[in-house]
């Protein structure tokens, strides 16, 4: 049997440092489940690990789409199960390390629906949005009753273009993605940061905001707008940092409620995050901050 493990925990909670070490006595390779830290460019923002740290231990789907494209859970799916068959091929164990709990969930049990998104229905897509308001898309819809349309707002530019999608894409059931846990020649060992000290990490999450601010967050961001052309709609800049400096650069909040804004979402995520325990099938929980890293070794040494 193959062998698969995941660490999950909050964001701050040392995911990315652990796995490092990790990697450092065990055959590991990493998978990113971190959403943002796939898209080039959004280093300070998203706690990348640094190149040297990439350089010490092969990872995956870290700097793999430009700021200006989309993603979303089925090409995460798509792109995880690729990666975990290089690992493999390669003779060492995959290490999928995140905070992104509802890629990881899918990824683990399965979707429920998949889209097949052509190149040609994108063009489709594309066009309808350029040439009709969302508005007015939205309104075009309304008297369609297999459409449902009550979770939707007509200003949400970005669920309405994911209700086209869902429309003019045909679903794909051919290659529905059935999940991790469905594959009966992988083992999963899934491993979980639970957080003890809450106090403790919310001074953590405050350190961490004023340092990625100090370390150029909004230089960076400036960059990649006119780099890639960016706006507040586009997907990448919807992340935690990102969202709240677009508004610092059009002078709506000051350098003072950009640090407490981001601060105040970071916290809000990391509760999120954590709310996600009881969906995981946990193997072993590790207690944060203090990580009892010889538990966890003798787990993985034993479960290899």
């Amino acid at each position: 049997m193959n062998k698969l493990f995941i660490l999950l925990g909050p964001t701050a909670s040392g995911k990315s440092d652990l796995s490092i070490k990790l990697a450092k006595d065990f055959p590991f390779e990493i998978i990113n489940a971190d959403l943002y830290s796939i898209y080039r460019g959004l280093d300070i923002g998203t706690a990348k690990p640094s190149k040297r740290d990439m350089d010490i231990t092969k990872h995956y789907l870290v700097d793999n789409i430009d700021p200006n494209m989309k993603y979303n859970v089925s090409m995460f799916c798509s792109d995880v199960s690729h990666c975990i068959n290089t690992i493999y091929m390669r003779n060492k164990v995959p290490l999928i390390v995140g905070g992104s709990m509802m890629y990881v969930h899918q990824l683990i049990n399965g979707l429920t629906h998949e889209y097949s998104i052509s190149e040609s229905d994108r063009k489709v897509i594309s066009y309808i949005k350029e040439v009709y308001t969302d508005q007015t898309i939205y309104d075009s819809l309304q008297g369609d009753r297999k459409i449902f349309l009550d979770n939707i707002n007509p200003n949400d530019s970005y669920r309405i273009e994911k209700l086209l999608e869902r429309l003019i894409s045909p679903q794909n059931n051919e290659k529905h993605y059935k999940g991790l846990k469905n594959m009966c020649d992988i083992n999963i060992y899934t491993m979980f940061i639970d957080v003890q000290d809450r106090e403790y990490l919310r001074e953590n999450i405050l350190i961490r905001t004023k340092k990625m601010i100090q370390q150029g967050l909004i230089k960076e961001v400036q960059n990649l707008i006119i780099r890639y052309n960016l706006t507040r709609d586009t997907q990448s800049m919807r992340a935690i940092g990102y969202r709240e400096t677009i508004d610092y650069l059009e002078n709506k909040i000051d350098l003072k409620a950009l640090t407490d804004t981001i601060y105040l979402s970071t916290r809000q995520l990391a509760k999120r995050q954590l709310t996600w325990k009881n969906k995981f099938e946990i193997n072993l929980n590790l207690s944060y901050p203090d990580i009892n890293y010889n538990n966890l070794s003798k787990f993985i040494s034993e479960s290899l």
